[in-house]
């Protein structure tokens, strides 16, 4: 739809934040869309959220900042990012979709985050760290994950305690955010070759940063507390045999999720908090388009124009991070598609086979365990790979084909 000096524009709900050195993040909570703004187009947002005509908004930006905007070109940029709801009376884009838990509202949550209850936290899972000390157990071995001598209880037992724990670290996630009223919504989503749940909590870039690092800390602090409920059980209660060695195997696997959130090439809980305290706004984007732009210079013909640089368009106190952090980016991508292909990779085809040998054995014999355990081993192991391809392809056949399209066009 055209936009023209009389069209009337009806903005989503916006959040505006004073950045400072006259620039404001302005962008809707329920999508998660900001953008870094001067501050005559943030005053020409306010006056029509206020219910300003173009005409209007145009006269505000001139008598506050004496400037003149291109009212119907910034609009059209407006309908790009999602932040019109209605233009001339006709509505625009798709609805945001809705945010998880709907029914748990701020005031259930936000007790739990005042601080005698944090400090209370914090002193039980220092309690559960003293007691691993004491036993002389702190980190268990690989062989805590051995809960049983049959492989395919082991994996499917391991994965569903994991797979709870995992659930209630992103439960924190979101009841961390829900607690200052930040739209949250629950997913799955990939991280190179991980098949990885998450919280997108589109809203936060307009919380406050103490909101922000609570958010982010939630689910390692939920982490954290359950191994320390682990290693406390185990002193009050002295199970043994399979609760034993149960308490054990949780311990390890939780200890190895909070290992990989210090995986800080890929986006994980700890790479925001770095992020955070870098005053970094968008580090891993930023830091690959650099990338990009190192390899497009290295790879420039002589004689051609070279790519621009696209830290000339970041702030200068993050461009130092930028670099250093590509760095980090690139060999840690690196490291890990490599463990994948040497290790991971070769480990999980083995699995298969050996559990299709398993199965056909248990067939030809009529052993209904060896069959149990090679179905077992496909239906956990299988069902996780195929989610992870379905997502993977979801998520990088658009780019592929945007790339596909501009190499077409240039050989054109």
């Amino acid at each position: 739809m055209p936009v023209t000096a009389d069209s009337r524009v009806e903005l989503h709900p916006l959040h505006f934040k004073d950045e400072g050195a006259g620039q404001w993040i302005v962008g809707r909570t329920d999508t998660g869309e900001f953008v870094e703004v001067p501050a005559e187009a943030a005053a020409f947002l306010r006056a029509l959220a206020g219910g300003a005509d173009l005409g209007g908004a145009c006269e505000r930006v001139q008598g506050e900042h004496g400037v003149d905007i291109d009212a119907a070109s910034f609009v059209d940029d407006l309908v790009g990012l999602g932040f019109v709801a209605r233009l001339d009376g006709v509505g625009v884009g798709e609805p945001p979709p809705p945010t998880s838990l709907r029914w748990l509202r701020p005031e259930h949550v936000r007790w739990l985050f005042r601080w005698p209850l944090l400090a209370a936290v914090y002193l039980f899972v220092l309690a559960g760290v003293v007691a691993a000390a004491r036993r002389g157990d702190p980190i268990p071995g690989f062989r805590a994950y051995f809960v049983t001598d049959s492989q395919s209880v082991n994996l499917a037992w391991n994965t569903a305690m994991v797979l709870t724990a995992i659930a209630i670290h992103e439960f924190w996630h979101l009841a961390a955010a829900r607690a200052d009223g930040v739209h949250a919504r629950f997913g799955l989503g990939t991280r190179l070759q991980v098949l990885v749940a998450e919280t997108t909590v589109s809203g936060l870039w307009g919380a406050p940063r103490r909101v922000r690092f609570r958010v982010y800390l939630a689910g390692v602090t939920s982490d954290l507390v359950i191994i320390a409920g682990c290693s406390l059980a185990i002193d009050a209660c002295a199970p043994s045999g399979f609760a034993l060695r149960s308490l054990h195997a949780l311990t390890l696997g939780l200890l190895l999720s909070i290992a990989q959130q210090f995986a800080l090439y890929m986006r994980t809980d700890m790479y925001f908090v770095l992020q955070e305290l870098l005053g970094c706004k968008n580090l891993y984007a930023d830091s690959w388009q650099y990338v990009r732009y190192v390899a497009q210079k290295a790879a420039a013909v002589s004689g051609r124009p070279r790519p621009l640089n696209p830290l000339d368009e970041v702030p200068f106190r993050e461009r130092r991070s930028i670099r250093i952090y590509s760095w980090l980016m690139v060999l840690g991508s690196f490291a890990s598609v490599a463990l994948f292909l040497f290790y991971e990779g070769p480990i999980l085809l083995h699995l298969f086979i050996k559990a299709g040998r398993q199965a056909f054995d248990g067939v030809t014999s009529g052993d209904g365990v060896r069959i149990a355990d090679g179905i077992t081993v496909f239906a956990v192991e299988g069902t996780l790979q195929v989610l992870f391809l379905r997502l993977f392809i979801a998520k990088h056949a658009p780019k592929l084909r945007a790339a596909l399209d501009r190499r077409s066009n240039r050989r054109e």
